[in-house]
C-alpha cells in the first residue's frame, strides 16, 4: 500500500490531534484528583505525626482508609467520562510492588524500627508505583516518584530532625503536581 505525502501528513496530524484530545481528557478527568487527594492525606498525616504520638498514627490509618474509598469513588465517577481498558499487567505490577513492600521486605528485614521508618517505607513503596506508572504511562509520574523518593530518603538519612517537615514538603509536591497536571499540562 502506497500513501501520498499529503495522506501521511494528514495521518500524522490526526495522530497528534488524538494525542492532544487524550491528554486534555486525562487532564480534566483523571490524574490531578488522585494527586490532590493523596497529597492532602499525606499533608494531614505529616502534621498529625509530627510530634510522634500514637494517636496520630491511629488517625492516619483511618485517613488512609478514607483515601482508598475516595480513590475508588473518583475512579468510578471519572471512569464514566473517560473510558479506557484497565491495563491488567500494570495492576499486577502494582500488586507485586505492594506485596513485596509491605509483606516480603518487613519479613526479610524485620519490621521498621520507628514510626519515621515505617512512614518512609510506606511512602517509598508508593513512590515506586509512581515511578513504574511514569515509565508505563506518562513521565510526570516518574519525576514525582523520583522527587518524593529523594526528599524522603534525604530527610530520613541526613535530616532526621526535619523528617516530618520534609515529608510535608513531599506531600506538597503531590498537590503541586496535581495542580500542574490540571491547569498547565498539555
Amino acid at each position: 500500500m502506497n500513501i501520498s505525502p499529503e495522506e501521511a501528513t494528514q495521518a500524522l496530524r490526526d495522530i497528534e490531534a488524538s494525542r492532544v484530545a487524550m491528554r486534555s481528557a486525562f487532564r480534566s478527568h483523571r490524574g490531578h484528583l488522585y494527586l490532590w487527594l493523596w497529597g492532602s492525606i499525606w499533608v494531614a498525616v505529616s502534621l498529625l505525626c509530627w510530634n510522634g504520638t500514637p494517636l496520630g498514627w491511629r488517625i492516619s490509618g483511618w485517613l488512609s482508609l478514607a483515601g482508598v474509598a475516595a480513590s475508588f469513588v473518583i475512579g468510578t465517577l471519572q471512569g464514566r467520562q473517560v473510558r479506557s481498558r484497565i491495563d491488567k499487567r500494570f495492576i499486577a505490577v502494582c500488586i507485586a510492588i505492594l506485596v513485596f513492600g509491605y509483606v516480603a521486605l518487613p519479613i526479610a528485614l524485620g519490621p521498621p524500627h520507628s514510626y519515621k521508618a515505617a512512614y518512609a517505607l510506606g511512602m517509598l513503596v508508593w513512590m515506586q508505583i509512581y515511578v513504574v506508572g511514569g515509565i508505563w504511562f506518562d513521565n510526570y509520574l516518574l519525576w514525582v516518584g523520583i522527587a518524593v523518593t529523594v526528599l524522603v530518603l534525604a530527610s530520613l538519612l541526613f535530616l532526621p530532625g526535619a523528617f516530618w517537615a520534609c515529608t510535608l514538603l513531599a506531600a506538597l509536591v503531590l498537590v503541586g503536581t496535581g495542580s500542574y497536571v490540571r491547569y498547565f499540562w498539555r
